[in-house]
């Protein structure tokens, strides 16, 4: 069971060969993210500590977070690395652990450029990670999330969450993703990549795939 944390109401291949991403597996942390209250929790709501892993890497077409793709010219997309394991364990709190993770995201909106290059976060370190029971994902869902840091600008120990979402195959039109930064970030302000709208699938507030895959493993023990 999961107590209660860092929650808001809101807030191609893996890639293609030029905007592909490179992710490196974080060291095992079992130090979990201080719980936050948050708003309403949509579809992630219910959870439930068990070891699984997810995989895979991806596009997403945001605004509008739709399974359709911007046109090509405007840069409005995001592009992601991430895998993460989990352990099964809770802390004393409830909290479930995460064993490692890994997360890579860029943000290739002209407007969301630090210092001339795309936003980059990179996570430092993964500590937790939960199995939502209550979403529409067919084959598996995480909340997960730990530290990251702004590679632009070197801005570190942000708290992030990310909604994961394996809703079947193809991933593309299928699968989800969204991110949440917990703390502002310099020069930029709050940021997130969420799409709450109910109607639009796999399960809110997590965001249609237009690339890549999302791979939901029950277990890796």
């Amino acid at each position: 069971m999961s107590n209660p944390r860092l929650l808001a109401g809101l807030t191609a291949t893996a890639v293609t060969a030029a905007i592909a991403l490179v992710v490196g597996s974080c060291e095992a942390n079992h130090t979990a993210l201080a719980p936050k209250v948050g708003g309403p929790r949509f579809h992630f709501g219910a959870f439930e500590c068990t070891p699984f892993k997810m995989t895979g890497g991806g596009r997403i077409d945001y605004p509008d977070g739709t399974a359709d793709k911007n046109p090509p010219a405007s840069h409005t997309y995001e592009t992601f690395g991430a895998h993460v394991f989990g352990s099964g364990q809770t802390d004393a709190t409830g909290t479930c652990l995460a064993d490692k993770g890994a997360l890579e995201w860029i943000d290739h909106r002209p407007g969301m450029e630090l210092n001339g290059h795309p936003l980059n976060l990179h996570a430092t370190s993964v500590t937790f990670a939960e199995h939502p029971t209550d979403t529409d994902c067919t084959d598996g869902a995480a909340h997960w999330g730990g530290k990251l840091r702004v590679q632009n600008t070197g801005q570190e120990d942000l708290d992030f969450e990310v909604f994961d979402c394996d809703n079947g195959e193809p991933g593309v039109g299928h699968d989800g993703f969204a991110i949440r930064v917990l703390e502002p970030i310099d020069g930029l302000g709050d940021y997130e990549v969420t799409c709450p709208d109910p109607d639009l699938p796999p399960a809110e507030p997590s965001c249609t795939l237009t690339g890549g895959n999302r791979q939901f493993h029950p277990t890796h023990l």
